[in-house]
């Protein structure tokens, strides 16, 4: 991780991208003066989000967006690029590409990553800015319009680039960057992305290369322990024990009339937390998590208690979609941490009403009356 301070992202914006044909801005830096949950903030910055919105409003396509930025800098986990793949560029824009913008803060420095694609991997056109200043701005059809100010890079053979390959990748795989150089910063913050989800089945992208067994991960950790007092304190109490089989250990739970596997018993909700504790055993490497319908087979209160163990996790941003009204409390979040997205727009609810919000106000309440309007 970078030497000279946390790197957050704190805008995000879209266009042309599957559901959304009008630009989308995601706005991090927009928040209120609220003495209460200042953990949610960090370096002036959201650290800690939850996304709401209606079926086909655009939550999962929020986050699949903000990762797009994986599939060309890293080698990174892609099993969910099948999907992804799919209806890549809005079936309805007259734009021929879709066109991604990143904008991060570190101490004072401000790093924008701006690039255009065809498809996951075609890349048009990429934009490096440095506090105001271009360093990078790289048209692929366009020879001529190419320009690379950075010093590292001075006598490196462009020539021998793959034109599939991004122009950044390229630099910062075959030079020696200075750690505050900003595309060590931004690769660094890439590299430790990360989003998952427990509905349908067990995708993620980021993060690490390979995709072990949830089984493997805790017991290779030595977490069998610390997992049974974590489903404990979820009110989930089961006698775990490892199970040896010719093919490798599983974990196993022991009953009055024998052993049988956890996962022939556990609940689909018990999956769920039982793949985000695996998750959770690599939450020192991640600068960003982003969990889609992250309580859909949750109790209310178990999707509370997640979001407290979460914020306690300041090391990173956070990123939720959710369904759950429950969690509009301030007891757990705060109104311009809690997001409405429509697919052509994302506002903090602080955003969306005139009202003056107080940490005493039923914030559920509020929504379900309607009080924050499009």
């Amino acid at each position: 991780m970078s030497l000279r301070g946390d790197i957050m992202l704190c805008k995000f914006k879209v266009k042309g991208y599957k559901c959304f044909d009008k630009e989308i801005e995601l706005d991090l830096e927009k928040h209120n003066d609220y003495q209460f949950n200042k953990c949610m903030i960090k370096n002036g910055i959201i650290n800690k989000a939850i996304i709401y919105g209606k079926n086909g409003s655009g939550k999962t396509n929020m986050g699949l967006a903000i990762f797009d930025i994986m599939f060309h800098l890293t080698d990174k986990n892609r099993n969910m690029e099948p999907i992804i793949s799919q209806n890549y560029i809005n079936m309805d824009s007259k734009h021929k590409y879709v066109d991604f913008y990143y904008e991060f803060l570190i101490n004072n420095d401000r790093i924008i990553y701006k690039y255009g694609k065809e498809s996951l991997y075609k890349i048009v056109y990429e934009e490096v800015i440095y506090n105001g200043k271009v360093i990078i701005n790289y048209d692929y059809s366009n020879p001529g319009k190419r320009e690379i100010n950075i010093e590292e890079a001075k006598n490196l053979n462009f020539k021998y680039n793959d034109e599939d390959i991004s122009i950044v990748k390229y630099i910062c795989n075959n030079t020696i960057l200075k750690e505050d150089n900003p595309l060590s910063e931004l690769m660094d913050f890439v590299n430790g992305m990360l989003w998952f989800r427990s509905v349908d089945f067990n995708g993620f992208i980021g993060l690490r290369n390979t995709s072990n067994s949830l089984d493997n991960i805790i017991i290779d950790n030595n977490k069998l322990k610390e997992f049974s007092q974590f489903l404990i304190d979820n009110d989930i109490n089961y006698n775990l024990t490892e199970i040896k089989f010719p093919t490798g250990k599983v974990i196993g739970v022991k009953k009055e009339n024998g052993i049988t596997t956890f996962k022939s018993i556990a609940s689909s909700g018990t999956l769920a937390l039982w793949l985000y504790y695996c998750w959770e055993i690599y939450f020192d490497k991640i600068t960003f998590l982003f969990i889609d319908e992250f309580d859909a087979t949750y109790h209310f209160e178990l999707a509370a208690n997640i979001v407290r163990r979460l914020n306690d996790k300041t090391n990173f941003q956070t990123i939720l979609t959710s369904h759950n009204t429950y969690l509009m409390s301030n007891k757990l979040t705060r109104p311009d941490c809690t997001f409405i997205i429509d697919n052509n727009f994302i506002r903090n609810l602080s955003s969306c009403t005139e009202k003056e919000l107080r940490e005493a106000h039923n914030i559920e309440k509020l929504y379900r009356e309607g009080a924050f309007i499009d």
